[in-house]
């Protein structure tokens, strides 16, 4: 059967077992090629299915045809694939190369030429092509063929898998049956600590002789960031006995089939344990606080400073936000979880804290300050003033949109407050004034005695009282010794005259006390003593001893007061240094007297007089008992 295009080619067809060449003699041929009547036009569908039916026919007569063909092309490639395809056409069958000539079928008029065509008078010679021996196509195997010819291969393929199935099996059972109990599974380390088979004690003992977690890190992740912390840094140590009992609980759950497995596994696999761990949360903390600052940057708030007559304003910049709560229980969690690499924390940035005219009046604002003293080892100092601070809040409120981050510095003018009290006035009050002066004499006194006198008045000279502090006479002048520099001599002692070292220091304490009231200062105890004494009036006495019998007084003025005691020609003077008072202070000392069978009674007041002459006010300073000799 012959196909035929506009341009003229030649296509022949051979059959294995052809003997000779068929020709057909066509009838003459006009160059319209449309126009002749031989032929018959047909649609691209009838033409693939006629194709289909030449292709076939010619196999099964083992016969070829030639076609002829004019003014066309060799036959598309989509028609030859089908009909390839649909009869099993071997594999080295090529098409014509002058089938990619064409793009599209539309642009050509195809012809099939009928029965009636083999027998018109036309001859055409046309060449053959190389007869192509008939290819024998071997029948499909079937899958009973395909068993038997390979029935030894799949027998041995079976019985690979069912020999692999049935050890798998005995290991499991052989680890069903074998889970060990009172000690470790069988491949169990600790770290590269062979634990296998220990009791608990002994794996405990074995572990503690190590090191674990010697040179390990923790390693985090943030934001495509990574920050390594040594685990010595921030305190990484083991808990021994939580991982011990860890890896002797490992394979036994209680479930015989998953301890079964577990315990099979460690036939043929090393198990290893992670140590349990604690970390230092402060230092971690700081340390997560260091990776945020690299991540971030590290937050700058707004900065407040004072300058001259301004506050300064420095606009700080986002940053860490410092808040590393979240980042450390994930590193907790990841640690009690075994895993010590890789740990992504999550941390945040933040902008810095918008200021507010209240923060910039809290932080400008100061009171004045007056200057001050201090007192150490009876050395007074004067502290200076300090000056005030304050903002117009009116005028500082235009300044506070300016400071934003990214900004310019802003200076916010203050104002300044002046202290009522400079250092230059208060040196000039300090110790301006004495208080209060009283002098006894001990001329007719041995010179152990005076000595006595001299050591104990030296001991309370220079003695600087704040206000509000209380003066103790035993406590400055201190044990009555011979290593205190104290000598023997006499004195009152269980109603007696008798020999006893620091004699005389009486006297000492009488004179401050004296001094004291008419200083106009707070008394806080006294006793006098139970005979009277030579050197002072009745009632205005005060005895001292080391078994605890004490004088003492306080300062109720607002400065510094300063005791001076001094001893010269057998006389103690003791004097009160301080600062005038506001109104002066006149003191006199009043004593009323009583009798009864030579024991005597005296009742004293301080009277405390103006200027003017005018009783400010009276204190009764007690009842004063004497015995007779």
């Amino acid at each position: 059967m012959g196909f035929f295009r506009k341009n003229t080619h030649n296509i022949s067809q051979d059959a294995s077992d052809l003997t000779e060449e068929i020709k057909v003699t066509a009838p003459e041929i006009d160059d319209d090629f449309d126009e002749q009547d031989n032929t018959v036009e047909i649609s691209r569908e009838d033409f693939h299915e006629m194709a289909e039916l030449n292709m076939q026919d010619a196999i099964e007569s083992g016969t070829a045809q030639t076609a002829s063909v004019s003014d066309a092309e060799e036959i598309s490639d989509s028609a030859t694939d089908d009909a390839v395809d649909t009869h099993d056409t071997p594999s080295e069958f090529v098409p014509s190369d002058t089938a990619n000539d064409f793009d599209s079928d539309d642009d050509f008029d195809f012809s099939i030429a009928t029965d009636a065509d083999k027998s018109t008078d036309i001859e055409l010679d046309l060449p053959q092509s190389e007869p192509e021996p008939e290819i024998e196509r071997k029948p499909r195997m079937t899958f009973s063929e395909f068993r038997t010819k390979h029935k030894k291969g799949l027998m041995a393929a079976l019985i690979t898998v069912l020999s692999f199935l049935a050890l798998c099996m005995c290991l499991y059972i052989y680890g069903c049956a074998t889970v060990p109990q009172g000690v470790m599974g069988r491949n169990i380390y600790i770290e590269d600590i062979d634990v296998s088979n220990l009791t608990f004690d002994e794996a405990l003992q074995k572990v503690k002789s190590n090191t674990l977690l010697d040179d390990c890190n923790l390693t985090l992740s943030c934001r495509g960031k990574s920050f390594t912390i040594s685990g010595i840094d921030v305190g990484l140590t083991a808990r021994v006995e939580e991982t011990v009992d860890k890896a002797m609980r490992y394979g036994k759950t209680g479930n015989i089939f998953i301890d079964g497995f577990a315990n099979s596994l460690q036939v043929l696999f090393k198990h290893t344990v992670v140590p349990s761990a604690n970390v230092n949360e402060q230092i971690l903390r700081n340390k997560l606080t260091e990776f945020g600052n690299i991540v971030y940057g590290e937050l700058v708030e707004h900065k407040l400073e004072v300058g001259d007559g301004k506050i300064i304003c420095t606009p700080g910049h986002t940053g860490f936000s410092g808040n590393t709560d979240t980042a450390y229980e994930q590193v907790k969690a990841s640690i009690d979880n075994d895993s010590f690499y890789g740990i992504r924390v999550t941390l945040e940035s933040a902008p810095p804290k918008t200021l507010t005219i209240e923060d910039i009046d809290a932080f400008a604002y100061a009171n004045p300050r007056d200057a001050a003293f201090s007192i150490e080892n009876n050395t007074v100092t004067v502290v200076p003033e300090v000056w005030g601070r304050y903002l117009d809040i009116e005028e500082a409120k235009q300044y506070v949109p300016q400071i934003y981050e990214g900004g310019e510095i802003v200076n916010i003018p203050f104002y300044s407050s002046e202290p009522s009290v400079k250092a230059d006035d208060l040196s000039a009050k300090l110790f301006n004034a004495t208080l209060g002066s009283y002098a006894t004499s001990y001329g007719g006194s041995s010179a152990n005695r005076a000595a006595n006198v001299a050591n104990a008045a030296g001991k309370i000279n220079d003695t600087v009282l704040a206000p509000g502090d209380v003066f103790s006479f035993n406590t400055t002048v201190g044990k009555r010794s011979t290593a205190n520099g104290f000598y023997t001599a006499p004195e009152y002692a269980n109603g007696q005259t008798v020999m006893g070292v620091g004699g005389g220091t009486c006297q000492v304490s009488t004179t401050l006390y004296n001094a004291v009231l008419y200083s106009d200062l707070s008394i806080v105890s006294r006793l006098n003593h139970m005979f009277a004494v030579g050197y002072a009036p009745l009632g205005q006495d005060a005895t001292v001893t080391d078994s605890g019998i004490d004088f003492k007084f306080s300062n109720n003025t607002d400065y510094p007061i300063k005791i001076v005691a001094t001893t010269s020609g057998g006389q103690i003077t003791v004097s009160i240094l301080g600062t005038q008072r506001d109104v002066p202070h006149t003191v006199k000392i009043q004593n009323e007297t009583s009798q009864s069978e030579g024991n005597r009674t005296v009742r004293s007041y301080r009277l405390v007089y103006d200027p003017q002459g005018n009783l400010i006010r009276k204190d009764d300073l007690g009842k004063s008992y004497y015995m007779a000799h």
